[in-house]
C-alpha cells in the first residue's frame, strides 16, 4: 500500500464528510489500494498501460478530481504529471499532498477542462480523461482540444460509462451528467473522426451490478457514502469476476488510441 494513499483517502471523506480513524482508512486501502469507487477504472488503465514504458514521459489527466490516477502515474516514474481539476479545494488538497511526499514531477492546477488550450500547458505523451467526456455539452470539442495536445504518437486513454446501462435517477442528477453515456460500439468512431486511431478497448461490469452498488447504498441519503464503501469488497469482486468470465458490453467503458505521427 502506498502511504500517499492514505493521504488522499483521507483528503476525500472528509470533502464528502466522512470521519473514521487512520486504522479503518489503512484496511479498506489494504483491500482496494485505490479510493473509493474509482477502483475499476484504474484496472482499465492499468490493463491499457500493459506493455507500455511511461517512465520519462510527460502525462496529462483531465478532470483529475483528487489525483488519485495522476499519483499512481508519476509513482510508476513518469516524468512529468499535470492534473487538471475544476474544483479548487481538490486542487489545493492534491499539492499539499504531492508536495508531503516529495513528488516533485506531480502537479495539479485549477481550470476548466473546456478551456485546456487556452492554459499553455504543451504537448503531451500521454493524456487520460476518466469519466470526465458524459459531464462535458462539447464533448467532440474537448476531444479535439486534447487531441491537439498530444504529441504525433501520443496516447489517449478514455473511460466512460455505458449509454446502455441501467442508471439510478438521483445518482446521474447528483454527478451532473451531460448524457447517460456512449455506446460501445460508437466510441472508436468518435475517436477516429477526432484524429485518434483506436487501438484497445474494454468493457467491464455486464451484468450491470454497478447499478445495485449504487441503489443499494441509497444515493440522497446521509449514509450514502459509507454504504457505498461498505459493499465495495463485495461488488468491486463481483464485477471483476463477470467482467473476466463475459466480454460482452458493460456498464463502464474505456479506450485507448493513438495520434498518428
Amino acid at each position: 500500500m502506498k502511504k500517499y494513499l492514505v493521504d488522499l483517502y483521507e483528503a476525500q471523506a472528509a470533502d464528502q464528510h466522512l470521519k473514521a480513524p487512520k486504522w479503518m482508512f489503512r484496511t479498506y486501502l489494504a483491500v482496494f489500494p485505490v479510493p473509493l469507487g474509482k477502483t475499476l477504472r484504474i484496472d482499465m488503465v492499468k490493463e491499457f498501460l500493459s506493455g507500455h514504458d511511461i517512465k520519462g514521459k510527460r502525462i496529462l489527466d483531465v478532470g483529475c478530481g483528487i489525483g488519485d490516477l495522476s499519483f499512481m502515474l508519476s509513482d510508476q516514474g513518469a516524468g512529468e504529471v499535470i492534473g487538471v481539476e475544476l474544483d479548487q479545494h481538490k486542487v489545493d488538497e492534491a499539492n499539499k499532498i504531492a508536495k508531503r511526499w516529495n513528488m516533485q514531477h506531480l502537479t495539479f492546477y485549477q481550470g476548466d477542462v473546456t478551456k485546456l488550450d487556452q492554459m499553455g500547458l504543451g504537448e503531451f505523451d500521454y493524456i487520460f480523461c476518466l469519466a470526465v467526456m458524459e459531464h462535458i455539452k462539447d464533448d467532440i470539442g474537448l476531444l479535439r482540444q486534447m487531441q491537439s495536445m498530444l504529441r504525433p504518437g501520443g496516447y489517449f486513454v478514455m473511460q466512460v460509462p455505458s449509454a446502455d446501462r441501467r442508471t439510478v435517477a438521483e445518482k446521474e442528477e447528483a454527478d451532473g451528467h451531460e448524457r447517460p453515456g456512449y455506446h460501445y460500439a460508437e466510441v472508436p468512431k468518435i475517436l477516429s473522426s477526432a484524429g485518434l486511431r483506436p487501438t484497445k478497448q474494454r468493457t467491464m461490469d455486464p451484468y450491470g451490478l454497478m447499478y445495485y452498488w449504487s441503489s443499494w447504498s441509497r444515493p440522497g441519503s446521509k449514509r450514502y457514502n459509507w454504504r457505498f464503501a461498505t459493499f465495495a469488497p463485495f461488488f468491486i469482486t463481483a464485477i471483476r469476476v463477470t467482467s473476466a468470465l463475459n466480454k460482452r458490453p458493460g456498464a463502464e467503458l474505456g479506450f485507448m488510441a493513438v495520434k498518428e505521427a
